[in-house]
């Protein structure tokens, strides 16, 4: 399709919404409407979502990558604490993990993955994992799994403010500011943020400590909502993250690396209710990453560079036509422009359609179906398809399924990285299958399923016969597991106790060589207890993590625990809460990431004002 045939399309779509929202209709009463969470609750239909609450937010919040790690399925790959972290959600690897910002994905175009290190864990009110192929509804990468992080806007009469100091082992500091004032018509959100760390611990079992790891970052979040009327909200996200960090050294060599990433994500939203069933939300984006490498960091005027400039713009219509059948419709319009000092300058347009159908049959069955086709001058992007039912069997149990057919595109760096760029790749493509069980009691909840993963045309890096690395379309790979999860909670009187436990089985093969791939534990397990009496809180979380292997050697397996305990000032003004947490209470020597040793045994203080 031509791009002018699609710049038609998309303006005849937004000409007609908008004349259709001129229609007479009841004024519309919604003080906290997100579309992005509505669309993950309403057409998730048959796959498993878990919602990370403030609290464990809290509970680990130098980065996103250990609030998930220790609460989540997901696999991270480190390169030593607070380095570069990637992502294996079921077995697929990190650029099939797609990560949404407010509706919007924003794993990185040049690489395709997501830095979980350089994402702020402390600029969302909204949190959430969802399990399964994603690519319907969120674009290329959503293989194996999407992680979701949301801002609302509420026009409720709110005054907030919340300071968060943190600090703790190898001088390693915290400092967020959140600020809230709305009322009937405005809403303000404003957020501050800073960590650094020298980051120097001793490796244990040697005699080498951390050099070279300091790292720090800072990020300033701002979030507006406007109500025009009772039919009109305006709402603008933006989101601005800083970071520097010095690569740390393996146990092998020493290291003078550094890496500066600048992260700039900007969204305006108009959303328009025709009726209290039927809405039209425009949007437009703007999102601006950029990072330098210094190979070393005494010569500031030596360093490689990359950019890419996104462009998005929306147009996503949602219509209950009865109280048991829901549709959306999207249309998109996406331009990308890629400049860097290893790839030189390219440019990438990308239209796509997107309709969703969520019908409840009965009162104990219902379904899902979205389909999505991108158009682009470079691939022929496939006809992708989602399904999912849920059957309630019992009060108690409900019985799911999905389908679902996922694909990726090549990222810049695959096609045009000099020297090694492959310009005759194909997209990535995936089918994938799963079963859900849920048990749900007043007091105790578990949840377990089975998924299978077929990949063809895996674009995976390896050395040509030049020695120099090239990626290359691989045949086959295929992902058989499990995830079990369970939670149980209890309260009387003044005490409360509750255990949050998540279990993964995970069989990910390449099928010519039927190994194991690589980076891809077959068990783990994370475990969370809580105990609470009046003001005072106790906790105790614990990570496990089978052997990985990578290429010919092996990564042992490990087991990492944290304790922790809160105490509310209740006779202070403002009831600051105090905290003290110790971090690998066993001393436990283990690494993610082959020779490069995680700490020993860390503590951190916490203090969390609300004022």
């Amino acid at each position: 399709m031509k791009l002018k045939q699609v710049l038609f399309i998309v303006l005849w779509f937004f000409v007609a919404c908008n004349l259709h929202a001129q229609k007479d209709s009841v004024a519309v009463k919604l003080d906290a409407f997100s579309l992005s969470i509505l669309k993950v609750k309403d057409f998730s239909k048959g796959y498993s979502r878990i919602l990370i609450s403030d609290s464990l937010v809290t509970k680990n919040i130098k980065s996103l990558t250990d609030v998930l790690r220790f609460n989540s399925f997901i696999y991270f790959k480190e390169n030593g604490l607070g380095m570069v972290s990637s992502p294996s959600f079921r077995g697929t690897n990190a650029s099939q993990t797609a990560v949404i910002w407010n509706g919007i994905n924003i794993n990185s175009q040049l690489n395709g993955q997501a830095d979980f290190n350089i994402v702020s864990a402390n600029s969302y009110n909204n949190i959430s994992v969802r399990s399964g192929g994603g690519s319907v509804l969120y674009g290329s990468g959503a293989i194996g799994g999407t992680v979701h992080l949301n801002n609302t806007i509420s026009f409720k009469n709110i005054t907030k403010n919340n300071l968060l100091l943190k600090y703790g082992s190898f001088n390693t500091q915290h400092l967020s500011f959140d600020f809230v004032k709305s009322d009937k018509k405005n809403h303000l959100n404003i957020g501050l943020g800073y960590n650094a760390s020298d980051n120097d611990f001793k490796y244990l079992n040697s005699n080498l400590k951390n050099d070279n790891g300091a790292f720090n970052n800072y990020n300033f979040d701002v979030n507006y909502g406007y109500k025009i009327d009772a039919k009109n909200q305006l709402k603008f996200y933006g989101s601005s993250f800083f970071s520097k960090r010095d690569l740390s050294r393996t146990l092998n060599a020493p290291s003078n690396d550094s890496y500066k990433d600048i992260s700039l994500k900007n969204l305006l939203e108009w959303n328009r209710f025709l009726s209290a069933k039927e809405n039209i939300t425009t949007r437009v984006a703007y999102l601006f990453d950029e990072f330098k490498y210094y190979d070393n960091k005494e010569n500031s005027d030596n360093f490689s560079i990359g950019s890419t400039k996104r462009k998005i713009t929306q147009v996503d219509y949602n219509n209950s036509l009865t109280r048991k059948v829901k549709i959306n419709g999207i249309l998109g319009f996406e331009s990308t422009k890629a400049e860097g000092t290893s790839f030189l300058t390219h440019q990438r347009n990308i239209f796509s359609a997107v309709f969703s159908l969520n019908h409840q049959i009965t009162n104990s069955l219902s379904y899902g179906v979205q389909f999505r086709k991108e158009f682009q001058k470079d691939f022929e992007a496939p006809f992708l398809y989602s399904l999912g039912i849920e059957q309630k069997i019992s009060k108690n149990y409900t019985l799911s399924f999905n389908t679902s057919k996922n694909f990726r595109t090549p990222t810049f760096n695959d096609l045009y990285w000099n020297p090694g760029g492959n310009p005759d790749l194909k997209s990535e493509n995936s089918y994938q299958f799963e079963i859900g069980n849920a048990i749900k009691f007043k007091k105790f909840q578990f949840q377990l399923n089975g998924f299978y993963i077929k990949s063809k045309d895996l674009i995976q890096w390896t050395p040509n016969d030049s020695g120099i690395w090239s990626p290359i379309n691989i045949n086959q790979t295929k992902n058989i597991g499990l995830e079990f999860s369970t939670n149980y909670k209890r309260s009387f009187k003044n005490h409360s106790f509750s255990i949050n436990a998540n279990y993964s089985y995970t069989i990910a093969k390449d099928l010519d060589t039927n190994n194991q791939l690589i980076y891809v534990p077959k068990n783990r397990a994370n475990f969370l207890a809580n105990y609470n009496y009046k003001n005072f809180k106790i906790y105790y979380q614990t990570l496990i993590n089978d052997k990985v292997t990578f290429l010919i050697d092996t990564i042992p397996a490990y087991s990492v625990s944290n304790v922790g305990v809160n105490y509310q000032l209740l006779k202070i003004k403002n009831k600051p809460n105090i905290g003290f947490k110790i971090n690998n209470i066993y001393n436990s020597y283990y690494q993610n990431t082959l020779s490069r040793p995680m700490p020993g045994v860390n503590f951190q203080l916490t203090t969390n004002l609300n004022f």
